[in-house]
């Protein structure tokens, strides 16, 4: 009986895991509004990994980024409509994505507000709580 418990009690930990990404994605949101740009959270995603390093190639992006190629192509042409990237067709199945003049004008305000976002999250544990907490996180990533 114990180990069918176990088995009811574990999804909760998923879903709480679930939802505060959720809540963390909304608070970037209305963060990134309200310091007025015009980009989703998945498009913010995708800025953060070409602004640590221009000319990735599409699927790197996607690895980085934790989504499925397919949506980082819909961002990516999204960003590109609003002047944000410029993507490069090195072969049919290849896009290297560069920023552009405008996206790293826009990059010192992007940061500004993810290290806010991330300072209101650091206030909300102490940094051995962080350590561990990052280690079960890496431990779940690593092990797909």
């Amino acid at each position: 009986m114990k180990k069918r418990m176990a088995n009811i009690e574990s999804p909760a930990l998923g879903c709480k895991v679930g939802r505060a990404y959720q809540i963390m994605l909304s608070q970037l949101a209305a963060a990134l509004k309200e310091a007025g740009l015009s980009i989703t959270t998945s498009e913010y995603l995708i800025l953060r990994a070409v602004y640590s390093k221009d000319g990735l190639q599409q699927c790197e992006i996607a690895d980085l980024v934790g989504k499925d190629k397919a949506a980082v192509c819909r961002c990516i042409a999204q960003l590109e409509k609003k002047g944000l990237l410029a993507p490069e067709s090195v072969s049919h199945k290849c896009l290297k994505v560069y920023l552009t003049d405008k996206s790293r004008k826009l990059e010192p305000l992007i940061m500004e507000v993810a290290q806010k976002r991330h300072s209101a999250l650091m206030k909300m544990t102490t940094a051995g709580e962080l350590e561990i907490f990052t280690k079960i996180l890496d431990s779940i990533i690593n092990s797909k």
